[in-house]
């Protein structure tokens, strides 16, 4: 995202060249999801990445639990005895790993990514929104609501009805500049296994260790051609667990206090209001979710159609 990422690896020593071959393969991984996002969404700065392994204790490889450390400059994230040191002054990290924890793609990108976005986030040049965007006529549709409130299962819901995503969970904006593109994470997204139960084409899928509460998801792969990176926002929609299905437009007062009361502790400190608000200029919704996924990616789908026909109909106007 239009930063300078480098990553030096510490060699091991010889003859120990699986090891080596094992973080070889951990920057590959990293590559493929930091390295995929385009350089015009400029967060600018840069991080530089030190990794190295070593041999597995008692405690490794210790996926998926993972504790973080807040510094007064920095993290330390922990995992068995495998470590993610960063520190937001130098726009460092040492990514000290286990042999076994480096065999764990999941927990590799975890640790890659906690310290990308850390250090983008406290300097300020990132902003992180716990929400979910999905993509339909062209339109890009923010799923904003706390933890729990369903944005992964009526993202999947959404998919299923081949619309598009960019993400589930977080999106990230360049700070410092009005709202416009934002970039996703559509290469997988975690569902848990009651929202996973809901549709029978996921039966066979296996659950993965994971960090959330539940300590296990599903993960679903979005088809290839239905990932965007990166998309830009034209509308929101604020999630509300009602079990009366309703989709209706949200007031200013409204949005705002829903967007801030869903916020994590790291957007309340970090996010900037006047951010915020220029998000919420666009047209906002309350969408009360109802009982059923697919009935509310269906209202999702046709608010989506309205606004691109609602758009395509201004375009033919202007003289």
């Amino acid at each position: 995202m239009g930063t300078s990422l480098v990553v030096d690896l510490v060699p091991s020593a010889a003859p120990e060249v699986a090891a080596d071959a094992a973080l070889t393969a951990a920057v590959e991984l990293i590559a493929g999801t930091l390295g995929a996002y385009p350089d015009h969404l400029d967060v600018g700065g840069e991080l530089h990445v030190t990794m190295c392994r070593h041999d597995d204790t008692a405690a490794d490889p210790g996926w998926p639990d993972v504790a973080a450390e807040h510094l007064a400059d920095g993290i330390v994230v922990r995992c068995g005895s495998s470590t993610a040191t960063v520190d937001h002054a130098s726009s460092t990290a040492v990514l000290d790993l286990a042999d076994s924890f480096l065999g764990i793609a999941d927990a590799v990108r975890l640790f890659a990514e906690a310290a990308f976005t850390s250090v983008h986030v406290a300097a300020r040049r990132l902003h992180a929104v716990h929400s979910a965007l999905v993509v339909h006529d062209g339109v890009g549709l923010l799923l904003r609501g706390p933890s729990g409130a369903g944005k992964s299962t009526i993202t999947y819901a959404c998919l299923r009805r081949g619309m598009s995503m960019a993400s589930d969970d977080w999106v990230y904006a360049p700070a410092g500049r009005p709202v416009d593109e934002v970039a996703g994470y559509p290469w997988r997204m975690m569902l848990t296994a009651p929202a996973a139960a809901r549709f029978p084409e996921l039966a066979d899928i296996e659950l993965v260790p994971h960090t959330s509460a539940e300590g296990w998801k599903l993960p679903v792969v979005p088809p290839v051609e239905r990932r965007h990176v990166t998309h830009t926002i034209d509308a929101v929609v604020l999630l509300d667990p009602d079990p009366d299905l309703q989709l209706r437009r949200a007031g200013g007062a409204e949005a705002r206090q829903r967007f801030w009361d869903a916020s994590l502790p790291v957007e309340r400190d970090r996010l900037d209001v006047e951010w915020v608000d220029d998000l919420l200029a666009r047209p906002t919704y309350v969408l009360q979710r109802g009982a059923s996924p697919d009935d509310a990616a269906a209202a999702i789908a046709q608010l989506a159609h309205e606004l691109a026909r609602s758009t395509a109909t201004t375009a033919t106007e202007v003289p």
